[in-house]
């Protein structure tokens, strides 16, 4: 009886978790992400490096939750033809953000070729 119980706890709480992961990765789309990108522009350009930085800070939170709904795609996917496209795709993203955090120490000197990266990252947002 404990087992069963056990067993059903674990079950749930596996499916509670992965469908809030999933709730709440969904909400980074291509559209809010470059509406974010171009929000971080706006205010290097005016040299408001703080809230560049605070806006930076919520771009990373939001690469991460991409990268983390592709690795869950890959984890899920139907076929095995799936798994290597989701693979890709992450192999794409990993090396993009890759490039963003090394772009991150000067905001205003890198401005230019972190928003391309950025823009080149909002484009694997599926």
């Amino acid at each position: 009886m404990k087992r069963i119980l056990l067993a059903c706890f674990l079950f749930t709480a596996t499916a509670t978790v992965s469908s809030i992961q999933r709730a709440s990765a969904q909400t980074v789309t291509a559209t809010s992400f470059s509406a974010t990108v171009n929000q971080m522009d706006t205010y290097i350009g005016s040299g408001n490096m703080p809230m560049a930085q605070v806006t930076f800070d919520t771009l990373n939170r939001m690469m991460k939750t991409v990268l983390a709904v592709t690795k869950s795609s890959i984890s899920t996917a139907p076929t095995p033809g799936d798994k290597a496209t989701y693979q890709a795709i992450l192999s794409n993203q990993a090396h993009i953000y890759k490039t963003i955090w090394g772009l991150k120490p000067d905001l205003s000197l890198n401005r230019a070729a972190l928003h391309a990266k950025l823009t080149e990252f909002d484009l694997t947002i599926y």
